[in-house]
């Protein structure tokens, strides 16, 4: 699981991390939980990871047995109950880290200047970028600041390796 202040840098170091799961013939699902909840209003955690767990069954049953979830938990609860219903043996929770200017900065360039929770948002992400790294059930943090996507996931990719969460 990729987990993050918006702006970290999630999506991107998730699809560079699957193209090396891909390059490696490592099978796996990948989805991005905020798409779960997309639209107005937007739904709570809850119903997103209510979702999730039922993509992820049936993404299982397809015979999938790893995923890479990319989520922004806020709180330890809102990390435990996505844990929850992932519903894996295991699960590897890495948090994406970038300081809060970087993370806002990064939310103001991608966002539509038309948005108008374009500034709350990247407010937000200033917020949580130091809160995420820091919560309890978080195993590994990795910088993104001056950092390229593929050389992060190349780092996440190695830890998974040779902590023996991926393999063939």
């Amino acid at each position: 699981m990729i987990t993050g202040a918006p702006g970290a840098g999630k999506s991107s170091v998730a699809e560079a991390f699957t193209t090396l799961l891909d390059n490696a013939g490592i099978e796996h699902g990948a989805i991005e939980s905020e798409q779960l909840a997309w639209g107005t209003p937007w739904l709570d955690e809850a119903l997103a990871w209510e979702q999730l767990a039922a993509v992820l069954a049936l993404q299982r049953g397809y015979g999938r047995r790893r995923f890479v979830v990319v989520a922004t938990t806020e709180t330890q609860e809102d990390l435990s109950s996505l844990v929850a219903a992932i519903g894996a043996e295991r699960t590897l929770v890495v948090a994406l880290q970038a300081p809060g200017d970087v993370c806002a900065a990064r939310v103001l360039e991608r966002e539509p200047e038309v948005w108008a929770a374009r500034e709350s948002l990247a407010e937000h992400a200033r917020e949580l970028a130091a809160v995420i790294p820091r919560l309890p059930g978080v195993d590994l943090v990795l910088g993104t600041d001056g950092r390229g996507a593929e050389a992060v996931a190349g780092e996440l990719f190695d830890a998974s390796v040779n902590g023996g969460w991926v393999g063939g």
